[in-house]
């Protein structure tokens, strides 16, 4: 009778969603223990419990793939400032002592004599007409610059969508560890409520070995849970950009109702998520500069082909004797138009290398359109998918434990066999997991879903 009430009790007991704790417990929990492999440490400066916004900025601060993204957009910012000297003016100053031998003649009228030269100079030069090319590189740089920052912030935006999905990995696996040990205490209570009959000559030994081998595989799925576990949280602190052994678990954030969604806003129809993705995405972004640029490039190859006028001014103080002195001073300022003619045909190719480049861009620009659209439609379909299937799961487990409830009876009352029993445990075992899976499936979609339409993380902006 013991055993019996036991057994209603393990059943009332919920499926562990939300995941609370670790377990503790040896790892692995049957067999022979494996020292120092479960062992994790923590680290100086990182908390042991971390929210999925906290775990986003320890990797934001550590991630080397964000690291690299933030010093390409420096090296597209410094570009600007590299294609904006084009429009300053050259000022180059010189100072020279010049010693020429071996002349004849000359103030000296001897052979073998020397002469020598002095001078301070200054000269100036800018470009008044290029035929708008220095301003097309400029604008391109710009471009590329923008592009660069786009780039930089989708990187941090597929940062965070990593970090969540080690994130709700990791909880899923502690859940699963949590359901093992409830699915080995199960079927350990069946276990004993054959054994009970078999005391009491209501059952064979075969019945209590046909007990005992579900509880036999509920172990192995045991000691395979807590691998997982192991592994998905040395995955988490991996992706935080911390060693594989650091102590650091994720804080569930499911809520008591795990269908209820953690969205921060209503979903939108497909129409309006695209339109939204169009002007959220920053990669998307990134592709309209990205082609912007490439055609200011065409603009600036194009503007070869037209003349250039350039100003320039000298002034400076020569000697003009024989032994560097008597110093007077000159200057001189005037302008020079260069006309192109025929230049190999290197401006001409230049210009093709450009026109390509651009198509290039273009082509790449649709490519991120039907990217984008694409994305967005798999994560709606995923969203609401996952988001009927929480419903179905929960009906599922009801229904199966309502099954079980009513095995149990008939089989007290020897109205029905063992194996139909242990089918009723292998279906409550199955809807456990599966409304476990559902539930963590439908978080990983909530965060597709943001990744997709550009919004799965705050603070994005480039540094």
């Amino acid at each position: 009778m013991h055993a019996i009430i036991l057994a209603a009790a393990v059943l009332a007991t919920p499926t562990p969603i939300p995941a609370t704790a670790q377990q503790v417990m040896p790892y692995p929990a049957y067999g022979t223990p494996a020292p120092g492999v479960a062992v994790q440490h923590a680290q100086a400066g990182i908390p042991i419990s971390i929210s999925l916004p906290q775990a986003i900025a320890i990797s934001a601060a550590r991630s080397p793939v964000l690291a690299i993204a933030r010093f390409d957009y420096r090296l597209s910012q410094l570009s600007v400032d590299l294609a904006r000297t084009g429009i300053y003016p050259n000022i180059a100053g010189t100072a020279s002592v010049t010693r020429s031998y071996g002349g004849r003649g000359g103030n000296t009228g001897a052979i073998g004599g020397g002469f020598t030269n002095e001078g301070l100079n200054a000269t100036l030069r800018q470009f008044i007409l290029d035929g708008g090319k220095v301003i097309s590189e400029i604008r391109q740089a710009q471009s590329n610059q923008l592009a660069g920052a786009g780039t930089y912030e989708r990187s941090l935006q597929t940062v965070a969508f990593d970090v969540a999905q080690a994130y709700y990995n990791a909880l899923q696996a502690q859940a699963a560890t949590q359901l093992a040990v409830q699915v080995v205490h199960q079927n350990e209570v069946q276990e004993s409520l054959v054994t009970a009959q078999l005391r009491a000559g209501t059952a064979s030994r075969v019945d209590l070995a046909t007990a005992q081998l579900p509880t036999a595989q509920a172990r192995v799925a045991l000691v395979s849970a807590q691998g997982n576990e192991l592994s998905a949280l040395a995955a988490f602190a991996n992706q935080l950009g911390l060693d594989a052994s650091t102590l650091v678990a994720p804080v569930n954030d499911t809520p008591a109702n795990p269908a209820a969604s953690l969205l921060p806003a209503q979903l939108l129809d497909y129409d309006k998520a695209v339109a939204r993705a169009f002007l959220e995405r920053p990669d998307f972004l990134a592709a309209q500069y990205t082609a912007q640029a490439a055609a200011y490039n065409l603009r600036a190859q194009r503007a070869g082909l037209f003349p250039t006028l350039t100003g320039s001014a000298t002034y400076g103080t020569n000697s003009t004797t024989a032994t560097g002195t008597d110093f007077r001073s000159g200057g001189s300022t005037g302008v020079t138009l260069s006309i192109p003619i025929f230049d190999q045909g290197v401006t001409r190719v230049q210009i093709a290398q450009a026109q390509t480049q651009a198509d290039i861009a273009n082509s790449q620009l649709d490519e991120s359109k039907l990217g984008v659209e694409l994305n967005v439609r798999q994560a709606l379909i995923g969203l609401v998918s996952a988001q009927a299937a929480v419903g179905q799961t929960q009906a599922e487990l009801s229904k199966a434990q309502e099954i079980l409830r009513a095995t149990q009876a008939q089989y007290r009352a020897g109205v029905t066999t063992l194996p139909l029993l242990l089918n009723a445990q292998v279906g409550l075992t199955t809807a456990e997991t599966d409304e476990l899976n559902s539930v963590y499936l439908l978080r990983q979609a909530e965060q597709a879903y943001l990744f997709a339409l550009g919004e799965n993380t705050l603070n994005a902006s480039a540094p």
